[in-house]
């Protein structure tokens, strides 16, 4: 009987991109990366901060824009992508299928595209209506019903749902039995 996975565990292989079972070699090798990302990010914090406090006394704000800006370049690009890169270069991320069961997989992969450009396009069309009514002072309303802003956020939930099955798709892995 297969035993229930905790919520860390459920975290951990969702931030990694781990599908299956979370085993010895994998979970090493997470908290591996895990550590060399958390050495990596520690550096840059005590740098920028540094940086942050001997320029803040010139122009605060445009310190903090400048340090916010960094922070999340540096975690978005720099971070992420050496999770992104280590993950692959280990093969932690393939999901490995038996051939009798790639179609069921591949449908299931495709499923899960569609739900996540969905998913996406609703929570980035909510998410600029808030934008645009703390920054733009616009309606709220009129901004989550305007068409035009509809069919965006449609196209770029197909875009995302698109590339998010193309990503999952090629990490189905067929083993012979």
């Amino acid at each position: 009987m297969k035993a229930k996975e905790g919520l860390a565990v459920k975290i951990i292989k969702r931030f990694y991109g781990i599908s299956g079972v979370l085993d010895e070699y994998k979970k090493s090798q997470v908290e591996h990366i895990g550590n060399n990302a958390f050495m990596l990010m520690f550096g840059y914090m005590m740098i920028a901060n540094l940086l942050v406090t001997l320029f803040a006394s010139k122009e605060p704000e445009l310190a903090l824009w400048i340090f916010i800006g960094c922070n999340i370049f540096f975690t978005v690009f720099i971070v992420c992508g050496y999770v992104l890169f280590a993950t692959a270069r280990l093969k932690l991320t393939e999901n490995e299928v038996e051939a009798k069961d790639m179609a069921k997989e591949k449908k299931k992969t495709f499923l899960k595209g569609i739900g996540l450009g969905i998913y996406f396009a609703v929570a980035i069309h909510l998410l600029n209506g808030l934008l645009s009514m703390m920054l733009d002072e616009e309606n709220f309303i009129d901004y989550i019903v305007s068409p035009d802003r509809i069919a965006a956020s449609i196209l770029g939930g197909c875009f995302f749902g698109g590339m998010m099955y193309l990503v999952l798709r090629l990490r189905l892995k067929k083993i012979e039995e």
